[in-house]
Protein backbone atom coordinates (compact mmCIF):
# COMPACT_ATOMS: atom_id res chain seq x y z
CA UNK A 1 0.00 0.00 0.00
CA UNK A 2 2.64 2.43 0.58
CA UNK A 3 4.69 1.70 -2.09
CA UNK A 4 1.09 2.65 -4.08
CA UNK A 5 0.50 5.37 -2.78
CA UNK A 6 4.58 7.11 -3.24
CA UNK A 7 3.78 5.96 -6.98
CA UNK A 8 0.53 8.11 -6.60
CA UNK A 9 2.17 10.95 -5.67
CA UNK A 10 5.03 10.14 -8.38
CA UNK A 11 2.58 10.42 -10.98
CA UNK A 12 0.94 13.40 -9.68
CA UNK A 13 4.51 15.14 -9.54
CA UNK A 14 5.00 13.77 -13.16
CA UNK A 15 1.44 15.44 -14.29
CA UNK A 16 1.96 18.52 -12.92
CA UNK A 17 5.25 18.94 -14.42
CA UNK A 18 4.33 18.46 -17.54
CA UNK A 19 1.18 21.04 -17.56
CA UNK A 20 3.63 23.22 -15.88
CA UNK A 21 6.02 22.61 -19.06
CA UNK A 22 3.34 23.07 -21.62
CA UNK A 23 2.08 26.43 -20.28
CA UNK A 24 5.66 27.52 -20.15
CA UNK A 25 5.74 26.38 -23.88
CA UNK A 26 2.75 27.70 -24.70
CA UNK A 27 3.10 31.28 -23.06
CA UNK A 28 6.88 31.82 -24.77
CA UNK A 29 4.91 30.72 -28.27
CA UNK A 30 1.97 33.25 -27.83
CA UNK A 31 5.24 36.06 -26.87
CA UNK A 32 6.96 34.85 -29.59
CA UNK A 33 4.14 35.62 -32.07
CA UNK A 34 2.86 38.76 -30.40
CA UNK A 35 6.73 40.06 -31.14
CA UNK A 36 6.72 39.00 -34.71
CA UNK A 37 3.20 40.28 -35.39
CA UNK A 38 4.95 44.14 -33.54
CA UNK A 39 7.80 43.07 -35.50
CA UNK A 40 5.84 43.17 -38.72
CA UNK A 41 4.03 45.68 -38.33
CA UNK A 42 6.74 48.07 -37.44
CA UNK A 43 8.03 46.84 -41.03
CA UNK A 44 4.87 47.30 -42.74
CA UNK A 45 4.65 51.26 -41.96
CA UNK A 46 3.56 53.32 -45.06
CA UNK A 47 5.24 55.53 -46.97
CA UNK A 48 3.38 59.07 -47.36
CA UNK A 49 3.18 60.37 -51.29
CA UNK A 50 1.65 64.04 -51.50
CA UNK A 51 0.37 65.56 -55.10
CA UNK A 52 -0.88 68.94 -54.78
CA UNK A 53 -2.30 68.27 -58.18
CA UNK A 54 -5.08 65.69 -59.48
CA UNK A 55 -2.63 65.83 -62.38
CA UNK A 56 0.43 64.90 -59.88
CA UNK A 57 -0.81 61.59 -58.67
CA UNK A 58 -3.15 60.21 -61.66
CA UNK A 59 -0.23 57.94 -62.65
CA UNK A 60 0.63 56.63 -59.23
CA UNK A 61 -3.09 56.18 -58.08
CA UNK A 62 -3.51 54.23 -60.95
CA UNK A 63 -0.83 51.87 -61.19
CA UNK A 64 -1.33 51.48 -57.00
CA UNK A 65 -3.49 48.56 -55.78
CA UNK A 66 -6.10 50.61 -53.74
CA UNK A 67 -7.28 48.52 -50.47
CA UNK A 68 -9.01 51.41 -48.80
CA UNK A 69 -9.69 55.33 -49.40
CA UNK A 70 -10.67 57.86 -47.01
CA UNK A 71 -12.28 61.49 -47.01
CA UNK A 72 -10.82 63.42 -44.57
CA UNK A 73 -10.73 67.45 -44.34
CA UNK A 74 -11.54 67.31 -47.83
CA UNK A 75 -9.18 64.94 -49.10
CA UNK A 76 -8.78 61.40 -50.52
CA UNK A 77 -6.68 59.28 -48.90
CA UNK A 78 -5.93 56.17 -51.10
CA UNK A 79 -4.44 53.21 -48.63
CA UNK A 80 -2.87 50.40 -50.63
CA UNK A 81 0.73 48.93 -52.18
CA UNK A 82 2.62 50.27 -55.27
CA UNK A 83 6.34 47.97 -56.16
CA UNK A 84 5.12 45.87 -53.10
CA UNK A 85 5.58 48.93 -50.68
CA UNK A 86 2.55 50.20 -48.95
CA UNK A 87 2.22 53.45 -49.43
CA UNK A 88 -0.84 56.01 -48.44
CA UNK A 89 -1.06 58.86 -51.25
CA UNK A 90 -3.08 61.82 -51.35
CA UNK A 91 -4.18 65.13 -53.55
CA UNK A 92 -3.31 67.77 -51.03
CA UNK A 93 -4.68 70.60 -53.15
CA UNK A 94 -2.44 73.50 -54.38
CA UNK A 95 -0.12 75.60 -51.19
CA UNK A 96 1.63 75.58 -48.07
CA UNK A 97 -1.47 75.14 -45.43
CA UNK A 98 -3.00 72.32 -48.18
CA UNK A 99 0.64 70.71 -47.59
CA UNK A 100 0.45 71.26 -43.83
CA UNK A 101 -2.70 69.57 -43.48
CA UNK A 102 -2.24 66.45 -45.65
CA UNK A 103 1.60 65.78 -44.28
CA UNK A 104 0.03 66.19 -39.88
CA UNK A 105 -3.08 63.86 -41.49
CA UNK A 106 -0.21 61.23 -43.34
CA UNK A 107 1.54 61.24 -40.04
CA UNK A 108 -1.02 61.14 -37.00
CA UNK A 109 -3.92 59.40 -38.44
CA UNK A 110 -2.12 56.91 -41.02
CA UNK A 111 1.32 56.45 -39.28
CA UNK A 112 3.43 57.00 -42.38
CA UNK A 113 6.85 56.75 -41.72
CA UNK A 114 8.19 58.44 -44.45
CA UNK A 115 6.56 61.85 -46.54
CA UNK A 116 7.64 61.99 -50.82
CA UNK A 117 6.49 65.15 -52.02
CA UNK A 118 6.26 65.60 -55.83
CA UNK A 119 5.08 67.53 -58.57
CA UNK A 120 6.43 70.47 -60.86
CA UNK A 121 8.09 73.44 -60.58
CA UNK A 122 9.40 76.91 -61.82
CA UNK A 123 13.00 76.40 -62.78
CA UNK A 124 14.69 79.70 -61.43
CA UNK A 125 18.58 78.61 -61.91
CA UNK A 126 19.89 79.16 -64.69
CA UNK A 127 21.23 75.81 -65.20
CA UNK A 128 18.07 74.27 -64.85
CA UNK A 129 16.07 72.93 -68.32
CA UNK A 130 12.10 71.97 -68.46
CA UNK A 131 11.71 69.00 -68.05
CA UNK A 132 14.88 68.63 -65.36
CA UNK A 133 14.47 66.99 -62.20
CA UNK A 134 15.41 68.33 -58.16
CA UNK A 135 16.03 66.39 -56.08
CA UNK A 136 15.76 68.29 -52.32
CA UNK A 137 18.87 68.65 -50.42
CA UNK A 138 16.66 70.88 -48.03
CA UNK A 139 13.71 73.44 -48.67
CA UNK A 140 12.99 76.97 -47.53
CA UNK A 141 10.18 79.18 -47.50
CA UNK A 142 11.21 82.03 -49.97
CA UNK A 143 8.24 84.39 -48.55
CA UNK A 144 9.03 83.94 -44.66
CA UNK A 145 9.83 87.14 -44.25
CA UNK A 146 10.84 89.26 -40.89
CA UNK A 147 13.40 91.19 -41.84
CA UNK A 148 11.56 93.84 -40.12
CA UNK A 149 12.46 92.14 -36.83
CA UNK A 150 16.30 91.52 -37.70
CA UNK A 151 15.48 87.98 -38.97
CA UNK A 152 16.95 86.32 -42.46
CA UNK A 153 14.70 85.93 -45.19
CA UNK A 154 13.02 82.46 -45.13
CA UNK A 155 14.03 82.02 -41.04
CA UNK A 156 11.17 81.22 -38.87
CA UNK A 157 10.70 83.51 -35.62
CA UNK A 158 11.05 81.02 -32.69
CA UNK A 159 11.78 78.20 -34.20
CA UNK A 160 15.26 79.95 -35.22
CA UNK A 161 15.23 78.00 -38.89
CA UNK A 162 14.60 77.47 -41.73
CA UNK A 163 15.69 75.69 -44.05
CA UNK A 164 14.89 71.98 -43.48
CA UNK A 165 17.39 68.91 -44.78
CA UNK A 166 16.14 66.32 -46.35
CA UNK A 167 16.51 62.61 -45.71
CA UNK A 168 20.00 61.46 -46.83
CA UNK A 169 19.08 58.38 -47.45
CA UNK A 170 16.07 58.87 -49.17
CA UNK A 171 17.98 61.31 -51.68
CA UNK A 172 20.25 58.57 -52.28
CA UNK A 173 17.03 56.20 -53.44
CA UNK A 174 15.82 59.47 -55.26
CA UNK A 175 19.05 59.93 -57.22
CA UNK A 176 20.03 56.05 -57.63
CA UNK A 177 15.83 56.01 -59.26
CA UNK A 178 16.53 59.02 -61.08
CA UNK A 179 18.95 57.10 -63.91
CA UNK A 180 15.81 55.49 -65.14
CA UNK A 181 15.03 59.14 -66.93
CA UNK A 182 15.45 59.38 -70.37
CA UNK A 183 19.59 60.37 -70.89
CA UNK A 184 19.04 64.02 -71.96
CA UNK A 185 16.84 64.54 -68.63
CA UNK A 186 19.57 66.82 -65.77
CA UNK A 187 19.21 65.67 -62.40
CA UNK A 188 20.31 68.21 -59.39
CA UNK A 189 20.39 67.66 -55.77
CA UNK A 190 19.89 71.21 -55.02
CA UNK A 191 17.79 74.06 -53.09
CA UNK A 192 13.51 73.70 -53.14
CA UNK A 193 12.24 77.26 -52.20
CA UNK A 194 8.61 77.39 -51.81
CA UNK A 195 5.83 79.85 -51.43
CA UNK A 196 2.13 80.81 -51.76
CA UNK A 197 3.01 82.24 -55.48
CA UNK A 198 2.65 81.04 -58.69
CA UNK A 199 6.08 83.01 -59.92
CA UNK A 200 6.18 84.63 -62.96
CA UNK A 201 8.14 87.77 -63.16
CA UNK A 202 11.98 87.73 -63.98
CA UNK A 203 12.52 90.37 -61.14
CA UNK A 204 10.68 88.26 -58.40
CA UNK A 205 12.63 85.00 -59.64
CA UNK A 206 15.95 86.76 -59.83
CA UNK A 207 15.39 87.87 -55.99
CA UNK A 208 14.41 84.08 -55.22
CA UNK A 209 17.92 82.87 -56.95
CA UNK A 210 19.89 85.62 -55.51
CA UNK A 211 18.91 85.08 -51.80
CA UNK A 212 18.77 81.49 -51.48
CA UNK A 213 20.53 80.06 -54.32
CA UNK A 214 17.62 77.60 -54.74
CA UNK A 215 16.90 75.65 -57.99
CA UNK A 216 13.38 75.71 -58.67
CA UNK A 217 10.54 77.16 -57.28
CA UNK A 218 6.58 75.75 -56.15
CA UNK A 219 4.41 76.11 -53.54
CA UNK A 220 4.42 73.23 -51.18
CA UNK A 221 7.65 71.94 -50.35
CA UNK A 222 9.15 73.28 -47.58
CA UNK A 223 5.42 72.85 -45.45
CA UNK A 224 5.91 69.37 -45.95
CA UNK A 225 9.77 69.88 -44.29
CA UNK A 226 8.83 71.70 -41.67
CA UNK A 227 5.76 69.34 -40.53
CA UNK A 228 8.38 66.48 -40.78
CA UNK A 229 11.13 68.17 -39.24
CA UNK A 230 8.68 68.91 -36.10
CA UNK A 231 7.66 64.86 -36.12
CA UNK A 232 10.94 63.76 -36.74
CA UNK A 233 9.77 62.15 -40.11
CA UNK A 234 12.25 61.70 -43.01
CA UNK A 235 11.41 63.33 -46.25
CA UNK A 236 12.29 64.56 -49.38
CA UNK A 237 10.82 67.03 -52.28
CA UNK A 238 11.04 66.09 -55.91
CA UNK A 239 10.30 68.47 -58.40
CA UNK A 240 10.18 68.44 -62.38
CA UNK A 241 10.64 71.61 -64.27
CA UNK A 242 7.49 72.90 -66.26
CA UNK A 243 8.14 76.60 -66.65
CA UNK A 244 10.91 78.89 -66.10
CA UNK A 245 9.32 81.22 -64.12
CA UNK A 246 9.21 84.44 -66.37
CA UNK A 247 6.88 86.28 -67.64
CA UNK A 248 5.52 82.98 -69.83
CA UNK A 249 5.22 81.06 -67.18
CA UNK A 250 2.29 79.65 -67.77
CA UNK A 251 1.75 79.09 -71.31
CA UNK A 252 5.27 76.88 -70.35
CA UNK A 253 3.30 75.61 -67.49
CA UNK A 254 0.30 74.09 -69.91
CA UNK A 255 3.04 72.99 -72.84
CA UNK A 256 5.39 70.80 -70.14
CA UNK A 257 3.58 69.79 -67.39
CA UNK A 258 2.52 66.67 -68.72
CA UNK A 259 5.72 65.60 -69.16
CA UNK A 260 7.35 67.24 -66.13
CA UNK A 261 4.81 65.28 -64.04
CA UNK A 262 5.82 61.79 -65.79
CA UNK A 263 9.71 62.37 -65.20
CA UNK A 264 8.93 62.93 -61.05
CA UNK A 265 6.50 60.28 -61.49
CA UNK A 266 9.22 57.58 -62.69
CA UNK A 267 11.92 58.22 -59.71
CA UNK A 268 9.20 57.95 -57.15
CA UNK A 269 8.13 54.72 -58.75
CA UNK A 270 11.83 54.17 -58.32
CA UNK A 271 12.35 54.73 -54.97
CA UNK A 272 9.56 52.73 -54.03
CA UNK A 273 11.19 49.70 -55.97
CA UNK A 274 14.55 50.17 -53.93
CA UNK A 275 12.99 50.35 -51.08
CA UNK A 276 13.80 47.74 -48.05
Amino acid sequence: MKFISLSKHALILLVLSVALIGCGQQQNEQANAEASSSEKEAEQKAVGIIGPMKEEIKTLKEDMTVENKQDIAGMTFYEGTLKDQPIVLVQSGIGKVNATMASTLLINEFDVDKLINSGISGAIHPDVELGDIVISKDTVQHDMDETAKGFEPGIIPRLEKGYFKADEQMVKLAEKAAKQLPEETQVFTQRIASGDQFIANEEKKQWILDTFNAYVVEMEGAAVGQVAHLNDVPYIVIRSASDDAGEEAVMKWEEFKAQAIDNSTTIIKGMLDRME
